[in-house]
């Protein structure tokens, strides 16, 4: 296919997809809208989905491309001199905006960022000196809060200029603190759990359990029906109905269980900002040595196909945030989109490649990430 036409076909896919999702998008409606014959695509690209993953790599490229071009005459950034006035991701998605908008509330966008910042050039600031363990976990950190400044622009913001969000991105970075990640107890919140009768309690942990065995088994949650789930957990059909509408329903409220959990180990009873970095080590280790009885272990993981987790976990841990008490002047809804994504990405990190390192070792690597004490000059 000529690059012209190549070209065509992924603009006219992209267009599609800002109508509805790809699942009700035929091959068909992408030749019509492509201007090309059927047989000529079908000769370059085998359904949609080959055509979309084409889409996204370009993108990768293109997105690393322009980090790289834009740091590559500069060691460091220094905040307070405020050198660019665009973010270079910011400029980038602004440029792409069809693709991102329809692309970043799926349920595995934050990976594409994650790939881009795997890339060794992108990872960590020239002029500090990081070691291995602290390099791999900043670029989760960067892919994360990458994905959530976007997020927060696309679904917040939607309207504002690159130059505005990147001010708001420049206001919160240069005050960052290691405490943000931790806050009060919300009024209400699990008050609801606690009135639950206990077969109730029992019937739900019986459903859910036998959710994640068969999800164990199978390794696919398109794949999992009502049906195992009963036969699984022994429990009636018209039961597994009194509680959950649909497996989704399930999914969902297995997700927000997680989340409750990790907000607990979050949950301090003084200031955060009265918060010792010892204290705040102390907690969020104990998160992470928590992670491996949650749920939440097994619906990450990549290869099963579960949909929507970290989406939910951002809404979730996005409210805990914007229910605390914090003194800064910069935009107060991006402060909980951004340490949202902080604790999603450590998360991430920590079960996809810092198994092999103690949980107190990664606490206190991480908190370093969010004290500007230490990281005086920060690379974005």
């Amino acid at each position: 296919m000529p690059e012209s036409a190549e070209a065509h076909v992924k603009e006219a896919l992209l267009a599609l997809l800002e109508e509805r999702d790809i699942q009700h998008i035929t091959m068909k409606e992408i030749a019509e809208k492509a201007k090309v014959s059927r047989g000529t695509l079908y000769l370059y690209y085998e359904d949609k989905f080959s055509i979309i993953e084409d889409v996204i790599e370009d993108m990768k490229e293109g997105l690393g491309k322009a980090l790289y071009d834009a740091f590559k005459h500069m060691d460091t950034l220094h905040l307070n001199q405020k050198r660019q006035t665009v973010h270079p991701t910011l400029s980038f998605v602004h440029e792409h905006r069809s693709f991102f908008g329809t692309m970043m509330n799926r349920g595995n966008a934050h990976r594409f960022f994650k790939d881009v910042f795997q890339q060794d050039v992108l990872l960590a600031p020239m002029n500090v000196n990081l070691t291995s363990i602290e390099q791999e976990i900043y670029g989760h950190y960067r892919a994360l809060y990458t994905y959530a400044i976007i997020l927060y622009w696309l679904n917040e913001d939607a309207d504002a200029s690159p130059e505005a969000i990147s001010q708001k991105v420049w206001e919160l970075v240069s005050q960052k603190r290691f405490y943000w990640l931790f806050g009060q107890a919300v009024s209400g919140e699990r008050r609801e759990d606690r009135q639950i009768d206990r077969r109730v309690i029992r019937t739900r942990e019986g459903l859910q359990k036998a959710f994640l065995d068969v999800l164990a088994e199978k390794k696919d949650y398109a794949a999992i029906t009502i049906s195992d789930m009963t036969r699984k957990s022994n429990i009636r059909r018209a039961t597994f109905y009194d509680h959950y509408a649909s497996k989704e329903e399930l999914l969902q409220a297995m997700i927000q269980q997680s989340c409750a959990e990790i907000i607990d180990h979050l949950t301090i009873a003084s200031s955060p900002n009265r918060l010792s970095l010892d204290e705040a080590e102390e907690s969020l280790a104990s998160l992470l040595s928590a992670l491996d009885r949650m749920p939440i272990v097994h619906l990450l993981n990549r290869d099963w196909g579960v949909p929507h987790v970290v989406p939910e976990m951002l809404k979730t841990l996005e409210s805990f945030y914007l229910h605390q008490q914090t003194d800064m002047p910069a935009e107060k809804k991006l402060y909980a989109y951004y340490v949202s994504a902080m604790i999603i990405g450590l998360i991430s990190y920590r079960l996809d490649e810092g198994k092999e390192h103690k949980p107190e070792v990664l606490a206190r690597e991480f908190l370093q990430f969010l004290d500007v004490k230490k990281y005086k000059v920060v690379l974005l």
